[in-house]
């Protein structure tokens, strides 16, 4: 059951991106921060698929306590009862913490899944942390300006970007046997300082 204030249903209808003007996105991973009963219901009215890192309230340790196994899909309601009022059902997955012992690793989405893709839908939520931890490093290699021209922003993004792809690549070559995933052998300072300095604009 989902309910949807006449507000926000309104906000989210002209929120919808026009046919044929845009790319279709067919699933989305937001942080923890958007585990928002009205950002499901939008997303839901939007018909897009999401899968949304749920943190561990009373109610969801309650869910986790009710359970025998570490691994298990429930539905679950996610709610808000203060104005904006809205509440829908979703779905629950859990599964154990790869690095903390007696905890577990909690998200709640929208696709219809079963307990046998839990463990496979949580390794591809974790795929998004690789993505967070590129635009953090890209930053390091991105040169200041103060010029409000738009060509010359993009450039310097584009540029800070083939600095981070060389600077991946020279980590690769250097790391035995190729292990992509290991800590990188030449941080990003060093690496900066044997390209010399990146001027600014």
């Amino acid at each position: 059951m989902v309910a949807r204030p006449t507000s926000w249903r309104t906000r989210s209808a002209n929120s919808s991106p026009k046919r044929g003007n845009s790319s279709k996105i067919n699933r989305v991973y937001p942080d923890r921060g958007f585990s928002r009963v009205h950002l499901a219901l939008a997303l839901e009215e939007l018909n897009v698929e999401f899968v949304v890192r749920a943190p561990q309230t009373r109610k969801v340790q309650r869910c986790i306590a009710d359970h025998d196994e570490d691994t298990f899909v429930t539905d679950y309601e996610m709610a808000r009862s203060n104005p904006p009022t809205g509440r829908t059902t979703v779905r629950l997955v859990v599964v154990p913490h790869r690095s903390r012992e007696d905890d577990h690793f909690c998200l709640v989405t929208n696709r219809d899944v079963t307990g046998d893709v839990a463990q496979p839908l949580a390794e591809a939520y974790r795929h998004r942390w690789g993505i967070e931890t590129s635009s953090r490093k890209i930053t390091e290699f991105l040169p200041k300006t103060s010029s409000p021209t738009f060509s010359v922003r993009v450039f310097y993004f584009l540029f800070a970007v083939a600095l981070y792809n060389l600077w991946v690549l020279t980590n690769l070559l250097l790391t035995p046997d190729r292990a992509v995933g290991s800590t990188p052998v030449l941080p990003t300072a060093l690496f900066r300082e044997l390209l010399g300095p990146i001027p600014n604009g």
